[in-house]
């Protein structure tokens, strides 16, 4: 078992060190792990946390989520007290307004009429 969280591999450059500081890391799992994130991201938000993180990573379904925080970053001010006028309309609604679509009809309609295809 390693003595820290980063282990170097032999193929490492020797000059680069991990660097102190806050990350966060965003799950898979879909539609469900997308809105789950939304969630935690909201919390650290209210909490004056979400400024603090200085690196985002994501797979599958966090990945939307990171994505849109990505985008949206610098345009957030980071207080809560403007939570309901710069996080939820740039983050949340957006997220919201995926969730609402069903982007896979064509796919579970060719499914159901040719399902030997």
């Amino acid at each position: 078992m390693p003595d820290t969280p980063v282990e170097k591999i032999a193929t490492d450059p020797s000059e680069i060190k991990p660097e102190a500081g806050t990350a966060l890391c965003l799950s898979g799992g879909g539609y469900r792990a997308m809105l789950f994130h939304l969630g935690a991201l909201w919390r650290l938000y209210e909490a004056r946390l979400l400024q603090d993180v200085q690196r985002l990573s994501s797979v599958s379904g966090g990945s939307i989520t990171a994505g849109v925080l990505a985008v949206k970053w610098r345009q957030l001010s980071f207080d809560p007290v403007r939570l309901m006028s710069d996080f939820v309309p740039m983050v949340v609604s957006p997220i919201r307004a995926l969730a609402d679509e069903t982007i896979d009809a064509d796919a579970i309609f060719w499914v159901w009429l040719c399902p030997a295809a």
